[in-house]
């Protein structure tokens, strides 16, 4: 997937105040945080700062879509538009504190000139276009769609921002059982060509790609057939819900059954469990656990309440267990068991939650989610999917039973989480910091219970994995560093300086160091968890780590104003993973002409240097040399002004070309290398302005 975001022009927070309050900005990547800004209205923060976003100043590309509220603000979502269609995932959110104080403006819109929008009535009303029906032909062969649907597909046209400005395209949604999964697929709307893609299905392990369903062997259904009997299970599902009760309130009827709490190894304290040890080796294991606010209809206890509804969605077709009486007996083998084990677990957990805080219209989940215990055709994976008009979670029962291990039921709840703080969550970094913030959200949890600390805390998934079943993952991996010319995917395999890791634990492990410290300096739980999940509020998709960990520390901050031992360990630990910068800032210096070749390049020789820049004329280039210390790494970033594209290359001292980054307009540019010597990166206009007014640039390096 071609992801655009902005990269790093300042991660380092100041964490102290000093001396008397002033007027402050910082951004990093397509996150700008504010400090002692007062803000009238989200329109009149828009106005003011249309020029700095490339916006027009009328504002009339703009649509309010959303006013969400968290702990400390509102968030105002507005809507990119052009030619009355939605430019796909271009948000701009201007958050507003309690006390009338601008917090943070993302901005992930695009700067439409006269030229792109010409182009774009050329494509709109000039070319011909594929039908919807011939969309969702191409997006269900290039889904190869195996398994029933879980929801109507469905497509709509929609501007997906390209270089050169926008392209027309057919925005298809497929939604199928796993592990055929579900994916968003944009389709040029002229050849049907596929422009991206993403899953919108997320397991706990393996690669979710169109490009590995491809690859997938087997028969495709029949889309109309398909597609038809997804239509009709809609409007029962509709039909049900109008005729039976619903349990979105607390009922007051509990009843009981047994539960892992966190799993048999942490509980019993060894390694030695595995998925086939006798059946009496975990009879001290189990808990038996209240379940709350059951649904009762006769003589007929279900387990569905305010925020769990057990229920059959995959295959295998597995009816929920229920009881004549409240109490279930069950144990590990039965079907039952992963019932109550799951229901208890995510019923408990969203009462955590709401116990920080998000109620009412602050609420995450706050309703009953569907989930499967035993759904993924019976593989040993669990997912959490999203459509539409529902999302669920299931859990698969190869090997262990994914539903037996609280890390693994909350691991998948956490996806959840930020898709329901967040439905723009895709793009950029997101697919590793899902999956670390899941790994996170599940060890915050087990970190808690007796033996949490003891026993393998650094363990992700301590008991459906780390053994014969698959390797899990691991919270402690202080040696993954972050690399801002990458974008971190899902469970990607990645080598940073000689050391393997897994992308997930990139971002998990700041996360889990971060709460272990805070925990071991008296800090509460809820405070911690409190922080990260109010980060998510106010942003959109395309999020790369460093600007999801800027708004960590400043959430930090802004919920414990007096007490900044949050904010500067969790700044902290970010610089460990080098995803925040602990280099000092440098000096601000002019562009010197005439710097246009290699011979005349101007010297930055102190890291971290900003220059502020300008493109005088369309053939101008400018060349910047940098001497690279043994075991250094450089990172340069080119920010354009809004309304132009410069692009950014990085050369050696023979003039061969090491790597470039060619982003589009108003978006900036990052290249990274760690070869040692004498480097040159050179700027070189795309598109845009020039000039003292319209080509004005800055140009940050590090080292």
């Amino acid at each position: 997937m071609r992801h655009f975001a902005r990269p790093i022009l300042a991660s380092l927070i100041v964490l102290a105040y000093a001396g008397a309050a002033h007027a402050d900005s910082r951004a990093v990547d397509n996150l700008t945080v504010f400090s002692n800004t007062k803000a009238g209205s989200a329109e009149d923060v828009l106005r003011q700062n249309a020029a700095r976003f490339g916006l027009p100043a009328s504002l009339n590309n703009l649509v309010l879509v959303k006013v969400q509220e968290s702990l400390t603000g509102k968030h105002y979502h507005y809507q990119q538009m052009l030619r009355g269609l939605p430019v796909d995932r271009a948000v701009i959110i201007v958050s507003i504190g309690k006390g009338g104080q601008l917090q943070k403006i993302f901005n992930e819109t695009r700067h439409i000139s006269d030229e792109v929008d010409a182009k774009a009535v050329n494509q709109l009303y000039n070319q011909s276009q594929i039908s919807e029906e011939q969309a969702l032909d191409k997006g269900w062969n290039n889904m190869k769609v195996q398994h029933p649907l879980v929801d109507v597909p469905r497509t709509e046209l929609v501007w997906v921002p390209s270089k050169d400005g926008v392209q027309l395209a057919r925005k298809v949604s497929i939604e199928a059982q796993m592990p055929t999964g579900g994916f968003v697929q944009y389709l040029n709307a002229h050849d049907g060509s596929l422009i991206d893609s993403y899953s919108t299905s997320i397991p706990r392990k393996g690669e979710r790609s169109l490009e590995a369903r491809a690859k997938a062997a087997g028969p495709v259904l029949d889309r109309r057939s398909a597609t038809k009997s997804a239509t009709d299970a809609q409007a029962s599902r509709t039909s049900l819900r109008a005729a039976a009760p619903t349990a979105t309130l607390a009922s007051g009827i509990n009843g009981s059954g047994y539960a892992f709490d966190p799993d048999p190894r942490t509980t019993l304290n060894t390694e030695a469990l595995t998925d086939t040890s006798a059946a009496s080796a975990f009879d001290a294991a189990y808990s038996n656990k209240t379940l709350r606010d059951l649904t009762v209809v006769g003589s007929n206890y279900t387990l569905t309440g305010p925020y769990v509804n057990i229920k059959n969605i995959e295959a295998p077709n597995t009816a929920p267990s229920t009881t004549t009486n409240g109490v279930w007996t069950a144990k590990r083998g039965s079907n039952a068991f992963d019932d109550t084990n799951v229901y208890f677990h995510l019923d408990q957990n969203q009462r955590y939650i709401q116990s920080l805080g998000f109620t009412g219209t602050k609420s995450i989940i706050n309703r009953p989610l569907d989930v499967d215990t035993d759904g993924l055709n019976g593989d040993d994976n669990s997912h959490y999917s999203y459509s539409g008009s529902t999302d669920y979670l299931a859990f698969g029962h190869g090997c262990v039973n994914d539903s037996e291990d609280a890390d693994v039921i909350l691991h998948e709840y956490g996806h959840g989480i930020h898709r329901n703080i967040n439905s723009g969550w895709s793009g950029g970094d997101t697919g590793a910091m899902g999956e670390g913030f899941g790994d996170y959200w599940a060890a915050s949890y087990s970190y808690s219970t007796p033996n949490g600390q003891t026993f393998h805390p650094e363990w992700a998934f301590s008991w459906d994995g780390h053994g014969a079943c698959w390797a899990g993952r691991m919270l402690n991996r202080t040696d993954a560093k972050y690399n801002s010319g990458k974008t971190y995917g899902a469970h990607q395999s990645v080598t940073e300086n000689g050391v393997t890791f897994q992308s997930d634990e990139l971002w998990s492990a700041p996360l889990y160091q971060a709460m272990v410290a805070l925990r071991a300096a008296g800090k509460p739980r809820g405070n911690i968890d409190q922080i990260i999940l109010e980060a998510h509020f106010g942003l959109g998709s395309n999020i790369k780590m460093p600007a999801m960990a800027t708004a960590i520390v400043n959430a930090a901050k802004t919920l414990y104003p007096s007490d900044l031992t949050y904010a500067n360990t969790f700044q902290a630990k970010f610089e460990a993973q080098g995803i925040l910068s602990s280099t000092p800032s440098g000096p601000t210096i002019a562009e010197t002409e005439a710097n246009d070749t290699m011979a005349t390049a101007q010297v930055i020789s102190t890291a971290g240097t900003t220059v502020n820049g300008t493109i005088s004329a369309n053939a101008d280039v400018d060349y910047y040399k940098v001497t690279l210390p043994t075991g250094k790494t450089l990172t340069v970033t080119l920010t354009p002004n809004a309304t132009s594209d410069y692009d950014l290359e990085l050369y050696n001292s023979a003039g061969t070309k090491l790597t470039s980054s060619t982003k589009g307009t108003g978006l900036a540019d990052t290249v990274t290398s760690t070869a040692a010597g004498v480097l040159y990166a050179k700027v070189i206009r795309y598109s845009g302005g020039t000039g003292g007014t319209s080509g004005k640039y800055t140009l940050s390096a590090s080292w």
